[in-house]
């Protein structure tokens, strides 16, 4: 019951403009990822978790802000409506994951494995995704603002309703295939 009024606070929070609040991560919440890799809603801010097997794991609407997920598979898991601003995602795998409606502000995703990633209204607002793989994801209706896409392969990924005007795009694979420059330097 405390985790239902903890996700509706939160969704709520999020419909009044509120900023996501930012607790620790509750070690409890640590060793129930660990064991059954089924935590939604769990707190797991700040928490090291790089380098762990949480391939098809269920993190919907759980907070990870700020926590070290570098090198972590994720591949196929259930990040709906989760927090994972600042978070380091450097070279993680994301393939096939569902993250529609998650928050990854600022997030590092340099090198990151997003392949065939559901990511519809995603918030990648100043997100480093220099280097990741994006091929066949569903981008619809992301807010890149000014995400690095330097590098990026967005081969086949749909971007309808995402506003690139101000991601910096250099040497990036776009959808169909063409490379695009225009923010590469000299």
């Amino acid at each position: 019951m405390t985790r239902i009024l903890f996700a509706l606070s939160l969704i709520l929070l999020t419909w009044l403009g509120a900023s996501q609040p930012s607790w620790a991560a509750i070690p409890d919440d640590i060793d129930l990822l660990m064991e059954t890799n089924d935590c939604p809603v769990c707190i797991l801010n700040d928490a090291d978790l790089s380098g762990q097997d949480f391939s098809g794991a269920n993190l919907k609407v759980a907070t990870l802000t700020g926590s070290n997920l570098q090198g972590t598979d994720l591949s196929h898991t259930n990040l709906m409506l989760a927090y994972l601003d600042d978070a380091d995602l450097r070279g993680a795998s994301l393939e096939g994951s569902q993250l529609n409606g998650a928050q990854l502000p600022n997030a590092d995703l340099r090198g990151a494995n997003l392949k065939n990633a559901e990511m519809t209204q995603v918030n990648l607002l100043d997100a480093n995704l220099e280097g990741a793989d994006l091929q066949g994801a569903i981008l619809l209706s992301v807010k890149l603002g000014t995400a690095n896409l330097k590098g990026a392969n967005l081969k086949g990924a749909n971007l309808r309703g995402a506003d690139r005007s101000m991601a910096l795009l250099c040497n990036t694979v776009m959808p169909d295939g063409a490379i695009e420059n225009r923010d590469c330097d000299g």
